[in-house]
Protein backbone atom coordinates (compact mmCIF):
# COMPACT_ATOMS: atom_id res chain seq x y z
CA UNK A 1 0.00 0.00 0.00
CA UNK A 2 1.38 3.53 -1.07
CA UNK A 3 1.30 6.67 1.18
CA UNK A 4 1.46 9.68 -0.36
CA UNK A 5 2.15 12.35 2.12
CA UNK A 6 4.02 15.53 0.32
CA UNK A 7 0.27 16.52 -0.78
CA UNK A 8 -0.28 16.91 2.83
CA UNK A 9 2.69 18.63 3.40
CA UNK A 10 2.68 20.90 0.62
CA UNK A 11 -0.87 22.13 1.71
CA UNK A 12 0.81 22.34 5.07
CA UNK A 13 3.25 24.54 4.41
CA UNK A 14 0.46 26.98 2.03
CA UNK A 15 -1.27 27.20 4.81
CA UNK A 16 0.87 28.71 7.23
CA UNK A 17 2.45 30.94 4.73
CA UNK A 18 -0.74 32.52 4.15
CA UNK A 19 -1.67 33.54 8.08
CA UNK A 20 -1.47 36.77 8.13
CA UNK A 21 1.32 38.54 9.94
CA UNK A 22 1.10 41.39 12.32
CA UNK A 23 2.69 44.37 10.56
CA UNK A 24 1.55 47.30 13.03
CA UNK A 25 4.00 47.85 15.34
CA UNK A 26 3.22 46.94 19.01
CA UNK A 27 3.41 50.81 20.40
CA UNK A 28 3.28 54.03 18.32
CA UNK A 29 6.21 56.09 19.24
CA UNK A 30 5.53 59.93 20.50
CA UNK A 31 6.12 63.09 18.54
CA UNK A 32 8.80 64.78 19.45
CA UNK A 33 9.98 68.36 18.70
CA UNK A 34 7.50 70.27 20.18
CA UNK A 35 7.48 74.08 18.63
CA UNK A 36 4.71 76.83 19.48
CA UNK A 37 4.87 80.26 17.59
CA UNK A 38 2.53 83.24 17.70
CA UNK A 39 1.49 83.80 14.76
CA UNK A 40 -1.21 86.52 15.32
CA UNK A 41 -2.63 88.39 18.17
CA UNK A 42 -4.92 85.25 19.36
CA UNK A 43 -3.33 82.43 17.65
CA UNK A 44 -0.39 79.82 17.81
CA UNK A 45 0.85 77.52 15.39
CA UNK A 46 1.98 73.85 16.91
CA UNK A 47 5.02 72.06 15.16
CA UNK A 48 6.07 68.65 16.14
CA UNK A 49 8.36 65.66 14.42
CA UNK A 50 7.66 62.18 13.45
CA UNK A 51 9.05 59.72 11.90
CA UNK A 52 4.77 58.63 10.68
CA UNK A 53 5.65 54.89 11.11
CA UNK A 54 2.06 53.34 12.25
CA UNK A 55 0.40 56.66 12.19
CA UNK A 56 -2.78 57.05 10.37
CA UNK A 57 -3.81 60.60 11.82
CA UNK A 58 -3.35 62.93 14.88
CA UNK A 59 -5.06 64.46 17.69
CA UNK A 60 -4.09 68.20 19.06
CA UNK A 61 -5.01 69.51 22.83
CA UNK A 62 -4.79 72.85 24.29
CA UNK A 63 -5.03 73.40 28.12
CA UNK A 64 -4.73 76.04 30.28
CA UNK A 65 -1.40 76.27 32.06
CA UNK A 66 -3.66 75.72 35.12
CA UNK A 67 -5.47 72.49 34.00
CA UNK A 68 -3.89 68.97 34.94
CA UNK A 69 -5.55 67.41 31.68
CA UNK A 70 -7.41 68.19 28.75
CA UNK A 71 -10.00 65.83 28.44
CA UNK A 72 -11.05 66.01 24.63
CA UNK A 73 -8.71 67.00 21.70
CA UNK A 74 -9.60 70.28 19.86
CA UNK A 75 -9.82 68.45 16.85
CA UNK A 76 -12.34 65.59 18.00
CA UNK A 77 -14.95 65.14 15.11
CA UNK A 78 -12.45 64.45 12.88
CA UNK A 79 -8.39 63.44 13.35
CA UNK A 80 -5.72 65.54 10.82
CA UNK A 81 -4.02 63.48 8.78
CA UNK A 82 -1.37 61.86 9.01
CA UNK A 83 1.37 64.08 6.93
CA UNK A 84 0.05 66.99 9.16
CA UNK A 85 3.15 68.10 11.45
CA UNK A 86 1.70 71.26 12.27
CA UNK A 87 -1.75 73.01 13.67
CA UNK A 88 -2.69 76.28 14.24
CA UNK A 89 -4.90 77.24 17.38
CA UNK A 90 -7.15 80.68 17.19
CA UNK A 91 -9.15 82.30 19.67
CA UNK A 92 -6.91 82.00 22.14
CA UNK A 93 -7.13 84.99 25.02
CA UNK A 94 -4.27 87.70 25.44
CA UNK A 95 -2.17 87.32 28.86
CA UNK A 96 -3.36 83.70 29.09
CA UNK A 97 -1.00 81.08 29.42
CA UNK A 98 -1.04 77.79 27.15
CA UNK A 99 0.25 74.13 27.00
CA UNK A 100 -0.53 72.67 23.58
CA UNK A 101 -0.63 68.93 23.19
CA UNK A 102 -0.59 66.37 19.76
CA UNK A 103 -1.37 62.89 20.03
CA UNK A 104 -0.06 60.05 17.35
CA UNK A 105 -3.22 57.84 16.05
CA UNK A 106 -2.78 54.38 14.66
CA UNK A 107 -5.22 51.92 13.60
CA UNK A 108 -5.91 50.54 17.31
CA UNK A 109 -2.77 52.22 19.41
CA UNK A 110 -2.29 55.19 20.34
CA UNK A 111 0.47 57.26 21.86
CA UNK A 112 0.65 59.56 24.80
CA UNK A 113 -0.37 63.01 25.11
CA UNK A 114 3.24 65.28 24.55
CA UNK A 115 2.74 68.57 25.66
CA UNK A 116 4.72 71.82 24.70
CA UNK A 117 5.86 73.80 27.42
CA UNK A 118 3.66 76.55 28.87
CA UNK A 119 3.79 79.52 27.00
CA UNK A 120 1.74 82.91 27.26
CA UNK A 121 -0.12 84.62 25.00
CA UNK A 122 0.79 88.33 25.06
CA UNK A 123 -0.74 91.56 23.43
CA UNK A 124 0.42 92.16 20.20
CA UNK A 125 1.69 95.63 20.88
CA UNK A 126 4.31 93.74 23.33
CA UNK A 127 5.62 91.09 20.54
CA UNK A 128 9.20 92.33 19.24
CA UNK A 129 8.56 93.11 16.18
CA UNK A 130 8.68 96.95 15.08
CA UNK A 131 7.32 100.18 17.12
CA UNK A 132 4.35 99.03 16.00
CA UNK A 133 3.72 95.37 16.31
CA UNK A 134 3.09 92.63 13.97
CA UNK A 135 0.78 92.47 11.50
CA UNK A 136 -1.18 89.48 9.96
CA UNK A 137 -2.32 89.30 6.05
CA UNK A 138 -4.23 87.08 4.48
CA UNK A 139 -4.13 87.65 0.72
CA UNK A 140 -5.29 85.96 -2.39
CA UNK A 141 -3.29 87.05 -5.88
CA UNK A 142 -5.46 85.29 -8.21
CA UNK A 143 -8.61 87.03 -6.29
CA UNK A 144 -6.76 90.24 -5.99
CA UNK A 145 -7.49 90.74 -2.19
CA UNK A 146 -5.60 91.23 0.59
CA UNK A 147 -6.67 92.04 4.07
CA UNK A 148 -4.17 93.97 6.79
CA UNK A 149 -4.90 93.13 10.14
CA UNK A 150 -2.62 94.72 13.10
CA UNK A 151 -2.87 96.97 15.70
CA UNK A 152 -3.19 100.48 16.40
CA UNK A 153 -0.24 102.86 18.39
CA UNK A 154 -3.09 102.85 21.27
CA UNK A 155 -3.52 98.93 20.83
CA UNK A 156 -6.84 98.85 18.93
CA UNK A 157 -8.02 96.28 16.48
CA UNK A 158 -7.12 98.11 12.63
CA UNK A 159 -8.66 95.97 9.84
CA UNK A 160 -7.83 97.21 6.80
CA UNK A 161 -8.82 94.89 3.22
CA UNK A 162 -8.06 95.95 -0.33
CA UNK A 163 -10.33 94.43 -3.00
CA UNK A 164 -11.97 94.97 -6.94
CA UNK A 165 -14.42 97.75 -6.57
CA UNK A 166 -16.61 100.56 -8.59
CA UNK A 167 -17.41 100.23 -11.59
CA UNK A 168 -13.86 99.98 -12.67
CA UNK A 169 -13.33 96.84 -10.34
CA UNK A 170 -10.01 98.21 -9.68
CA UNK A 171 -8.20 97.06 -6.20
CA UNK A 172 -8.21 99.55 -3.60
CA UNK A 173 -9.19 100.38 0.26
CA UNK A 174 -13.03 98.78 0.83
CA UNK A 175 -13.26 98.36 4.15
CA UNK A 176 -11.23 99.84 7.42
CA UNK A 177 -12.21 99.00 10.58
CA UNK A 178 -10.64 100.57 14.04
CA UNK A 179 -11.85 99.66 17.26
CA UNK A 180 -15.26 99.44 17.93
CA UNK A 181 -16.24 101.44 14.26
CA UNK A 182 -16.34 99.86 10.80
CA UNK A 183 -17.14 101.76 7.50
CA UNK A 184 -17.40 100.44 3.97
CA UNK A 185 -15.69 102.76 1.26
CA UNK A 186 -17.75 103.78 -1.22
CA UNK A 187 -15.32 106.56 -3.07
CA UNK A 188 -11.52 106.79 -3.66
CA UNK A 189 -8.66 107.36 -1.43
CA UNK A 190 -5.92 107.52 -4.05
CA UNK A 191 -7.15 109.99 -6.46
CA UNK A 192 -8.58 109.79 -9.81
CA UNK A 193 -7.76 111.70 -12.90
CA UNK A 194 -8.67 114.93 -14.64
CA UNK A 195 -6.60 114.34 -17.71
CA UNK A 196 -6.03 113.96 -21.60
CA UNK A 197 -3.84 113.56 -23.76
CA UNK A 198 -2.09 115.81 -25.83
CA UNK A 199 -2.95 114.54 -29.55
CA UNK A 200 -6.53 114.98 -30.61
CA UNK A 201 -8.54 112.02 -30.76
CA UNK A 202 -11.64 111.28 -32.07
CA UNK A 203 -13.66 110.87 -29.05
CA UNK A 204 -15.79 114.69 -28.74
CA UNK A 205 -18.80 114.28 -25.82
CA UNK A 206 -18.26 113.54 -22.30
CA UNK A 207 -14.75 115.05 -22.01
CA UNK A 208 -15.23 116.22 -18.24
CA UNK A 209 -15.00 115.08 -14.60
CA UNK A 210 -12.65 112.07 -13.68
CA UNK A 211 -10.99 108.65 -15.06
CA UNK A 212 -9.72 106.17 -13.01
CA UNK A 213 -9.97 105.43 -8.87
CA UNK A 214 -13.64 105.00 -8.33
CA UNK A 215 -14.55 106.99 -11.34
CA UNK A 216 -16.10 105.42 -14.68
CA UNK A 217 -17.10 106.81 -18.23
CA UNK A 218 -19.94 108.57 -16.73
CA UNK A 219 -17.13 111.01 -14.77
CA UNK A 220 -18.79 109.12 -11.52
CA UNK A 221 -19.12 105.94 -10.23
CA UNK A 222 -21.28 104.87 -13.53
CA UNK A 223 -20.78 103.84 -17.09
CA UNK A 224 -18.28 101.52 -18.15
CA UNK A 225 -14.57 100.95 -16.39
CA UNK A 226 -12.35 103.92 -17.16
CA UNK A 227 -9.51 102.17 -15.45
CA UNK A 228 -8.27 98.04 -15.09
CA UNK A 229 -6.37 96.52 -12.36
CA UNK A 230 -3.90 94.01 -14.32
CA UNK A 231 -2.39 92.06 -11.79
CA UNK A 232 -0.87 92.39 -7.70
CA UNK A 233 1.85 91.35 -6.07
CA UNK A 234 2.11 90.79 -2.86
CA UNK A 235 5.45 90.37 -0.37
CA UNK A 236 6.05 89.39 3.90
CA UNK A 237 9.14 90.74 4.72
CA UNK A 238 10.11 91.33 1.20
CA UNK A 239 9.48 87.90 0.20
CA UNK A 240 6.90 86.45 -2.15
CA UNK A 241 3.83 85.42 -0.91
CA UNK A 242 0.98 84.37 -3.36
CA UNK A 243 -2.14 82.96 -0.89
CA UNK A 244 -2.76 82.38 2.71
CA UNK A 245 -2.64 83.79 5.73
CA UNK A 246 0.55 84.89 7.83
CA UNK A 247 2.33 86.86 9.75
CA UNK A 248 5.14 89.28 9.67
CA UNK A 249 6.66 92.55 10.43
CA UNK A 250 5.76 94.27 7.16
CA UNK A 251 3.68 93.20 4.33
CA UNK A 252 3.25 95.14 1.01
CA UNK A 253 0.82 94.71 -1.73
CA UNK A 254 1.32 96.24 -5.15
CA UNK A 255 -1.32 97.16 -7.44
CA UNK A 256 -0.68 97.51 -11.28
CA UNK A 257 -3.65 99.75 -13.02
CA UNK A 258 -3.56 101.00 -16.44
CA UNK A 259 -5.88 104.32 -16.95
CA UNK A 260 -7.59 105.55 -19.44
CA UNK A 261 -7.71 109.54 -19.95
CA UNK A 262 -10.97 111.39 -20.65
CA UNK A 263 -10.70 111.48 -24.49
CA UNK A 264 -9.90 107.88 -24.44
CA UNK A 265 -12.57 106.36 -22.41
CA UNK A 266 -15.40 105.80 -25.09
CA UNK A 267 -15.52 104.38 -28.69
CA UNK A 268 -12.91 103.81 -31.23
CA UNK A 269 -10.77 105.81 -29.20
CA UNK A 270 -10.39 103.99 -26.08
CA UNK A 271 -7.29 102.93 -24.88
CA UNK A 272 -5.14 103.62 -21.67
CA UNK A 273 -3.19 106.35 -22.04
CA UNK A 274 -0.86 105.99 -18.32
CA UNK A 275 0.73 102.89 -16.10
CA UNK A 276 -0.15 103.19 -12.33
CA UNK A 277 1.60 101.22 -9.49
CA UNK A 278 0.30 101.62 -6.01
CA UNK A 279 2.11 100.08 -3.03
CA UNK A 280 0.22 100.06 0.05
CA UNK A 281 2.57 98.47 2.95
CA UNK A 282 1.61 98.05 6.52
CA UNK A 283 4.42 98.69 9.16
CA UNK A 284 4.54 99.83 12.55
CA UNK A 285 0.76 100.59 12.86
CA UNK A 286 0.94 102.47 9.75
CA UNK A 287 -0.38 101.97 5.69
CA UNK A 288 2.35 103.14 4.09
CA UNK A 289 1.41 104.58 0.12
CA UNK A 290 3.61 105.28 -2.89
CA UNK A 291 1.97 106.21 -6.40
CA UNK A 292 4.10 105.59 -9.49
CA UNK A 293 2.71 107.55 -12.47
CA UNK A 294 4.17 106.92 -16.19
CA UNK A 295 2.96 108.32 -19.51
CA UNK A 296 2.09 105.83 -22.02
CA UNK A 297 1.81 108.38 -24.32
CA UNK A 298 2.15 112.36 -24.06
CA UNK A 299 -0.93 113.50 -21.59
CA UNK A 300 -1.50 116.34 -19.91
CA UNK A 301 -3.00 116.22 -16.19
CA UNK A 302 -5.09 119.35 -15.50
CA UNK A 303 -6.21 117.94 -11.86
CA UNK A 304 -4.90 115.40 -9.58
CA UNK A 305 -5.52 115.22 -5.32
CA UNK A 306 -3.26 112.11 -5.19
CA UNK A 307 -3.91 111.25 -1.37
CA UNK A 308 -7.60 111.10 0.34
CA UNK A 309 -9.53 110.65 3.16
CA UNK A 310 -12.20 109.28 2.15
CA UNK A 311 -15.52 107.07 3.17
CA UNK A 312 -17.64 109.44 4.76
CA UNK A 313 -15.51 108.86 8.05
CA UNK A 314 -14.76 112.71 9.23
CA UNK A 315 -17.17 115.03 10.56
CA UNK A 316 -14.40 117.48 11.20
CA UNK A 317 -10.47 117.75 9.68
CA UNK A 318 -7.53 119.27 11.22
CA UNK A 319 -4.41 119.66 9.57
CA UNK A 320 -1.18 120.92 10.20
CA UNK A 321 1.44 122.01 7.64
CA UNK A 322 5.67 122.14 8.01
CA UNK A 323 6.39 125.23 9.54
CA UNK A 324 3.87 124.30 12.52
CA UNK A 325 0.48 125.67 11.46
CA UNK A 326 -2.42 124.32 12.61
CA UNK A 327 -5.96 124.82 11.45
CA UNK A 328 -9.55 123.25 11.82
CA UNK A 329 -12.47 122.90 10.44
CA UNK A 330 -16.01 121.07 9.93
CA UNK A 331 -17.31 122.37 6.69
CA UNK A 332 -15.60 123.39 3.51
CA UNK A 333 -12.04 124.65 3.35
CA UNK A 334 -9.17 124.92 1.61
CA UNK A 335 -5.94 124.80 3.53
CA UNK A 336 -2.92 127.33 3.03
CA UNK A 337 1.00 126.07 3.57
CA UNK A 338 2.16 122.91 2.85
CA UNK A 339 0.27 120.57 4.21
CA UNK A 340 2.22 117.68 5.81
CA UNK A 341 -0.62 116.22 8.41
CA UNK A 342 -4.48 115.81 7.56
CA UNK A 343 -6.62 114.10 10.40
CA UNK A 344 -10.16 113.17 9.85
CA UNK A 345 -11.91 112.67 12.71
CA UNK A 346 -15.18 110.22 13.53
CA UNK A 347 -18.27 111.06 15.22
CA UNK A 348 -17.15 107.78 17.34
CA UNK A 349 -13.68 109.55 18.79
CA UNK A 350 -10.92 107.63 16.21
CA UNK A 351 -9.22 109.25 13.43
CA UNK A 352 -7.42 108.86 10.22
CA UNK A 353 -4.20 110.77 9.63
CA UNK A 354 -3.32 111.06 6.07
CA UNK A 355 0.51 112.37 5.94
CA UNK A 356 2.05 113.10 2.69
CA UNK A 357 5.88 113.32 2.68
CA UNK A 358 7.65 116.16 1.32
CA UNK A 359 9.14 114.22 -1.77
CA UNK A 360 7.92 113.57 -5.35
CA UNK A 361 4.42 115.02 -6.24
CA UNK A 362 4.45 116.00 -2.33
CA UNK A 363 6.59 118.99 -2.81
CA UNK A 364 3.35 120.81 -4.38
CA UNK A 365 5.53 122.48 -6.90
CA UNK A 366 2.85 121.50 -9.78
CA UNK A 367 -0.30 122.44 -7.91
CA UNK A 368 -1.99 125.84 -7.11
CA UNK A 369 -0.06 127.83 -4.47
CA UNK A 370 -2.98 129.29 -2.83
CA UNK A 371 -4.11 125.60 -1.26
CA UNK A 372 -2.21 122.31 -0.75
CA UNK A 373 -5.45 120.39 0.81
CA UNK A 374 -8.88 121.19 1.18
CA UNK A 375 -12.28 119.13 2.60
CA UNK A 376 -15.55 119.35 0.72
CA UNK A 377 -18.72 117.99 2.56
CA UNK A 378 -21.21 116.01 0.83
CA UNK A 379 -23.83 116.04 3.69
CA UNK A 380 -23.93 116.69 7.84
CA UNK A 381 -21.01 114.54 9.18
CA UNK A 382 -19.70 113.25 5.55
CA UNK A 383 -16.30 115.00 4.85
CA UNK A 384 -13.69 114.39 2.82
CA UNK A 385 -9.90 115.53 2.86
CA UNK A 386 -7.87 115.81 -0.32
CA UNK A 387 -4.66 116.58 -1.12
CA UNK A 388 -3.82 118.90 -4.25
CA UNK A 389 -0.51 117.83 -5.77
CA UNK A 390 -1.49 118.92 -9.70
CA UNK A 391 -3.15 121.45 -10.85
CA UNK A 392 -6.29 123.64 -8.94
CA UNK A 393 -9.68 122.02 -8.41
CA UNK A 394 -11.82 122.84 -10.84
CA UNK A 395 -9.01 123.19 -13.68
CA UNK A 396 -7.08 125.90 -14.60
CA UNK A 397 -3.35 126.71 -14.29
CA UNK A 398 -0.60 124.38 -12.59
CA UNK A 399 -1.65 121.51 -14.92
CA UNK A 400 1.35 118.69 -15.60
CA UNK A 401 2.36 117.18 -18.96
CA UNK A 402 4.18 114.37 -19.19
CA UNK A 403 5.71 112.70 -22.11
CA UNK A 404 5.72 108.97 -23.17
CA UNK A 405 7.62 107.22 -20.98
CA UNK A 406 8.33 109.89 -18.25
CA UNK A 407 6.87 108.92 -14.92
CA UNK A 408 6.13 110.98 -11.54
CA UNK A 409 5.58 109.72 -7.82
CA UNK A 410 4.57 110.68 -4.34
CA UNK A 411 4.66 108.72 -1.06
CA UNK A 412 2.74 108.76 2.37
CA UNK A 413 1.07 107.15 4.92
CA UNK A 414 -2.10 106.40 6.41
CA UNK A 415 -2.26 106.10 10.33
CA UNK A 416 -5.53 104.77 11.99
CA UNK A 417 -6.11 105.41 15.71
Amino acid sequence: MKMYFCPILLVALALFSCTPKDTEPKAVTDPTDLTVTLKSDDSVELTWKHPGQGVDGWWVFQRKESESVSVEPVNRTKALPSDSRSYIFENLTLGETYCFGVKAKGKSLLSKVVYSEPIQVPPMESWPAGDGGPVSLTANVSAKTAEFKAKSAEGEDVLITLAPVSNNKTVQIDRYEIGSEQFRSYTDWIGPYSMKTVAPTTQTENLNGFVGGWHASNGDGTGSPTAQTQSIEISLDGKPFPSGTASCNEASVVVHNKVEALNTKLGESKRFVIDEDVTYTFKDSRLYVRVDITALEDVNIAVYYGMQIAGGFCSRFSFTTETGETFSTSGDFTCSGKVRDMVGYSEGGHSVTAHMFGEGLGTFSNATPSYSAFTQYYGAGNGKGYYMLIGVAGGGSNSLTLRKGESVYWSGYYEFR
